[in-house]
């Protein structure tokens, strides 16, 4: 069972999402067809947003190796980024299987007894409350207390969620779709409130400005394809990287910020028709209620002020870890998924990008730190995966600092143990 469920999930986003929204369509009456259309529709989204991000990736390595060694940063917690730390999740052998099954029978139980309006499709990220689990399971040592607080993450994601509805429909101009990406839902209220804190403070409260767009006469400096190679021909020479690469770099910039919101526009279209029967099933059988679908948080990357405020996060987020007292993590494979970073700064921001970045860096410094307090743990279950081996020293991922609410957690659990 655990081999299979491997193998299903090991095929990746682009192939287990498809097969899900198939299901589901089929669940809510969608003819069969229609639903197959709207599976593999998501399919082509994900596949979209995958080659871009990947070739996002391979423009920004040189401009993020420039960076590290022109400042000479000696860090001693390396970044191994999320598609490891998903491995490393999905090695968790029984717990593996324990998670799916309480995971999909809570959401069950909360809909039922209208405590979430969720239905969460987003299996495949269900990797990151498997990796709560387990990392609770080895500082407890209790297989047990690794499913309840796996059972928790994902029972306050599906109850937050509801909570953004609203405020994500209105982002994404597409109502009925929430976010259940890790610790997303919580994160936005954090966001939220800064946003309320900065509306307090006098002259700070005042500047507005928003990067994706300007004056009309000015309306060519926000065009995505012209922001995007300016910012990576910008980064790659303060860098240090060569003309010929920097040319390269913001070109292929420039495609990224040109591409990634028509991917994004793909895999909308794909859940759309599924939205609405599942609306249009539950306004039959039960009048007056609504139901949300839960999508994997890369719905909200393609935006140009996500992008943008993205990128020039990516060199303040490597300044951060040299600055800040106590950090020992040394950002870098999950600094091409800043984007996924930076959708609940803009959005609590309401674009304006001067808060947003102001968010940003306070959102990257928890994550920063609480990297660098699950490192120890981190990497003993890293090596018992047989992903890392000894001679990597401490490793976490910068994403991993985006399990807030498992971290919240994982410190009762040793506030416990202190006490008891």
């Amino acid at each position: 069972m655990l081999d299979f469920i491997n193998v299903v999930l090991g095929l990746g986003a682009s192939v287990v999402m498809p097969i899900i929204i198939f299901i589901i369509g089929l669940v809510f009456r969608m003819k069969p067809a229609k639903a197959l259309i709207s599976g593999l529709t998501v399919g082509v989204g994900f596949i979209g947003i995958n080659l871009v991000t990947g070739m996002m990736s391979e423009y920004l390595t040189p401009i993020i190796s420039g960076l590290q060694s022109k400042f000479n940063i000696m860090l001693d917690v390396y970044d191994i980024g999320w598609p490891v730390s998903s491995g490393i999740a999905f090695s968790s052998g029984i717990l593996v299987i324990a998670l799916f099954i309480i995971l999909i029978l809570v959401n069950i139980i909360m809909l039922v007894l209208n405590v979430t309006n969720t239905l969460n499709v987003d299996l495949w990220n269900f990797w990151n409350f498997i990796l709560g689990a387990a990392l609770a399971y080895a500082l407890s040592g209790s297989f047990v207390i690794g499913c309840i607080v796996g059972a928790v993450y994902g029972a306050v994601v599906l109850y937050l969620s509801d909570k953004h509805e609203k405020v994500l429909g209105e982002f994404l101009g597409q109502p009925g779709v929430t976010i259940t990406t890790q610790s997303f839902s919580l994160i936005m209220y954090l966001c939220m409130g800064i946003n309320w804190l900065l509306d307090h403070i006098p002259g700070i409260n005042k500047i507005s400005f928003s990067l994706g767009s300007t004056d009309e006469k000015y309306e060519f400096l926000t065009n995505p394809i012209l922001l995007g190679f300016a910012l990576g021909l910008v980064l790659s020479l303060v860098c240090g990287v060569d003309w010929q690469n920097s040319l390269k770099a913001a070109i292929g910039m420039g495609a990224v910020m040109f591409i990634l919101p028509k991917m994004v526009a793909i895999l909308i279209d794909g859940i759309d028709p599924v939205s609405k029967a599942a609306q249009d099933y539950l306004s039959e059988k039960f009048p007056g209620r609504h139901l949300n679908i839960g999508m994997d948080l890369a719905i909200a990357i393609g935006d140009k002020d996500v992008i943008t405020i993205a990128m020039i996060m990516i060199p303040v987020t490597i300044l951060m870890a040299m600055v800040l007292p106590f950090n020992r993590m040394l950002p870098f494979m999950d600094l091409p998924s800043m984007p996924y970073t930076m959708v609940a700064p803009v959005i609590a921001s309401k674009r304006n990008s001067f808060r947003a970045l102001i968010i940003a860096m306070v959102v990257v410094a928890l994550q920063l730190y609480i990297a660098t307090d699950l490192a120890p743990i981190f990497t003993s279950i890293a090596m018992n995966s047989g992903l890392i081996d000894a001679s990597s020293g401490m490793v976490c991922s910068l994403a991993c600092g985006g399990n807030l609410i498992a971290w919240i957690q994982l410190k009762l659990i040793q506030v416990f143990q202190t006490v008891f």
